[in-house]
Formats: C-alpha cells, sequence, structure tokens
C-alpha cells in the first residue's frame, strides 16, 4: 500500500505525462492544469490505487481511472465556483478559475472536465465503467442543482433532503472510487459493499468538511467562507455536536466494512487521513 503522501508525489507526476498525452489545444490546457494542480489531497485517486491493486487491476490502468476522476471532481469545482453558482474568489487557497481567466474560460474548462474521462475510459478499454460512471456524473450534477436550489430557497430542504443531496454531490464520487474495481472483476457482492462504504465516508466527509468551512480559517480552508453562509447542511438543523458524532458514526461503518473484507491495509491510513478532513 502506497501512504497518501507518497502517493500523491508519484500521481501528480503521472498526471503531468498524462496530460500530455491528451493533446489539448493550449487555451483549454492551460486553465484545466492550473485548477487540477492548484492544491488538493489526492484522496479519490489514493483510494481508487489502492483498492485496485487489491483486486489486481493493473497500475498504469489504476493511475488513468485516478486521473480520470479527479479531472471530473476538479470540473466540478470550476464550475461550483462561478458567479452564477456559488461565485468564489479562491479555491484551495488560489484564484479561482473564472478569476484567473475569465468566465468563458472556466464554462468550457470544466465543460471539458466532464467530457474527457470518457475518452481516457475508451482509450483504455475501460468500457465496462460507462453505466457506473455515468450514474455518478448524474448524481453528481444533481447533488449541486439540489445545493443551490436550496440556497436559492427554491425547496426548503428536509434533514432527508440534504442527506440525499450530500449523497448525490460527494458520496457518488467515493462510492465509485471505493467500488469500481469490483465492477471490473464482476464480484457483485463486493460491489455493492463497496459502494455501501463509499456512502458512508463521503456523507462523513462532507459533514466533517461543513464544521471545517463554519470553524476554519481562509488560511486552513482556502477558500471564501463567507459564501457558505446561505447553504443549508445538516447543521442548520442539527448541532455540531450531534453532527460530529454523527459523522463518526459513518466513518466507523466505512471502516468496519472495509476491515470486513480484509482490506486492513486501507483502515489504518484512513484513520490518519480523517484528522486531515475532520474538524480540530
Amino acid at each position: 500500500m502506497m501512504k497518501i503522501n507518497e502517493f500523491k508525489k508519484v500521481f501528480d507526476n503521472a498526471s503531468k505525462e498524462l496530460f500530455n498525452s491528451l493533446e489539448l489545444i493550449n487555451i483549454l490546457n492551460e486553465t484545466i492544469r492550473y485548477s487540477y494542480f492548484s492544491g488538493g489531497k489526492r484522496l479519490r485517486p489514493w483510494i481508487i490505487y489502492n483498492i485496485g491493486r487489491y483486486y489486481n487491476v493493473e497500475e498504469e490502468k489504476l493511475f488513468k481511472i485516478g486521473f480520470a476522476i479527479e479531472i471530473l471532481h476538479t470540473a466540478s469545482l470550476i464550475h461550483d465556483d462561478l458567479p452564477a453558482i456559488d461565485n468564489s474568489d479562491y479555491r484551495r487557497g488560489n484564484r479561482t478559475s473564472h478569476k484567473e481567466f475569465g468566465e468563458w474560460r472556466a464554462i468550457l474548462t470544466g465543460d471539458l472536465g466532464f467530457i474527457l474521462p470518457y475518452k481516457i475510459f475508451y482509450d483504455n478499454k475501460l468500457s465496462k465503467l460507462y453505466g457506473f460512471f455515468s450514474e455518478t456524473v448524474i448524481k453528481l450534477i444533481e447533488g449541486e442543482t439540489l445545493d443551490v436550489a436550496f440556497e436559492k430557497k427554491l425547496i426548503v430542504p428536509s434533514d432527508k433532503q440534504i442527506l440525499d443531496m450530500y449523497e448525490k454531490k460527494t458520496s457518488a464520487l467515493f462510492e465509485f472510487s471505493f467500488a469500481f474495481a469490483s465492477l471490473l472483476k464482476d464480484n457483485q457482492n463486493d460491489f455493492e459493499i463497496l459502494k455501501n462504504t463509499g456512502k458512508s465516508f463521503g456523507l462523513a466527509f462532507q459533514i466533517y468538511d461543513d464544521l471545517k468551512d463554519l470553524h476554519g480559517t481562509f488560511d486552513e480552508v482556502g477558500k471564501d467562507l463567507s459564501n457558505d453562509e446561505n447553504k443549508y447542511t445538516l447543521l442548520k438543523i442539527m448541532n455540531q455536536d450531534k453532527a460530529k458524532k454523527y459523522a463518526d458514526s459513518l466513518f466507523d461503518e466505512s471502516i468496519l466494512s472495509l476491515s470486513k473484507l480484509k482490506m486492513n491495509f486501507l483502515v489504518d491510513e484512513l484513520i490518519n487521513i480523517k484528522s486531515l478532513i475532520e474538524r480540530k
């Protein structure tokens, strides 16, 4: 197993080579690389790599799958930061794409990031992932839509609707990251278990992120914290201690599932990583 700090260096070097292989026009190449390499823990690609190795998926394919998922994640953040949605000036401590390059380039770069993963899968004979990946993208867009609809008071959400939004906008990518390899290997039983693992982990991740946004500083969080004031999160309907306990229980569920599958190589590192994402 590769620990996440070691993996991040290896993965980012591999990503540079993979970007070169895409041969994008310069105006898009510049903007997507800017956002892609503007920080990030590479948590999803790290999960993809380590679970993929457990299922004996080739290392080269795992870097490409992780690259595809991180491109999608980057694209979603570029669109999220746009004036019509969150209107953010900063992301991960750097100027957002539309502030750095202009709104039209940010929109088109985000568009590119939603389609590039399909080309990567096609080029690497990973068409078996198309269906699962398409469901993931749809959920992600639905989740972001609900998030904005709640904020704009088109819907006044219940706690169940807020959790549904979390599952779509955050858990979906983790479900894919945890479960894709079992799908490639036609292990349906593990696939369902790992999808649920990703769901629990993603919900915990989002709640920890909400708590961090509430208490963190710009230097800690790296984005405009005031933009979250009108968002509907669990913290609007649940006190902070209860939310933290709920997130901890979800995180523990995901760890227990991995232990039952004898993926103990992941468990210790995820517990260490938890300190990076939860409220200090």
